[in-house]
Formats: structure tokens, C-alpha cells, sequence
């Protein structure tokens, strides 16, 4: 094999290769989709959401109140999530995660965030 066929070959195995990746299903079902605050309060326990929107402010270590055009959740936050995102109120972020139910009345639901990214 000459050198112009090895990299003809080499060309042709990266772009299957590629196509390949490109091409990967995965689940499309509800949670791959961002939602709405309000949808997001609406949803039973442990449904997967993505939100958009803005940290408001910090409520006490782990804990944040999240915001988009429709409302307020309070949103968990550990800190190995945020890895190098830094944010501020002003900032609009993508974050994925559980809505969970704690029982409470006075604040029905809150997601606990398992990926942060800023948009």
C-alpha cells in the first residue's frame, strides 16, 4: 500500500467513523426537551427536566432560586456540578436535572441539577 492510498484509507475510516457518532439514537421521549417553571411544578416526582432561564440569587449552600418568564423553583446545586460555570443573575443557563417533591405545601417541588451549562 502507497503512502496516498494509506491516507485515502485513513480519510475514508474517519469520516464512517464520524458518521457513525453523528448518528447515534438515544432517548427523545419527555425530559429531553426543555420545559417551563410551571410545566416543571406540574410534573410528578423524579421526571427529568431541562430548564432554561436565570439563578436568581443564592438561597443557602447547595440551594438556589432558579427563574424563567413563567416562575421560580428552587433548584440544588451541588458543587462538583458547577465544575468551571460561573454565573450571575444575569446570565441565562441550560440546566438538566429531577424534580423532587418534598412533602411540603409551601414549596412543593425543587430539582435537584445534574449538569449546569451557561447559554
Amino acid at each position: 500500500m502507497n503512502k496516498k492510498q494509506f491516507v485515502m484509507l485513513v480519510c475514508l475510516t474517519v469520516s464512517v467513523a464520524f458518521a457513525a457518532y453523528a448518528q447515534q439514537g438515544g432517548y427523545r421521549g419527555p425530559g429531553t426537551k426543555p420545559v417551563t417553571v410551571e410545566e416543571a411544578k406540574n410534573l410528578p416526582g423524579y421526571a427529568l427536566v431541562i430548564l432554561q432561564g436565570k439563578i436568581e440569587r443564592f438561597v443557602m449552600p447547595g440551594e438556589y432560586l432558579f427563574s424563567d418568564d413563567t416562575g421560580q423553583i428552587t433548584v440544588l446545586i451541588k458543587d462538583s456540578i458547577w465544575g468551571n460555570v460561573s454565573v450571575d443573575e444575569n446570565d441565562t443557563v441550560e440546566i438538566r436535572g429531577v424534580v423532587w417533591n418534598r412533602g411540603n405545601t409551601w414549596v412543593p417541588h425543587y430539582v435537584s441539577v445534574q449538569s449546569i451549562r451557561k447559554l
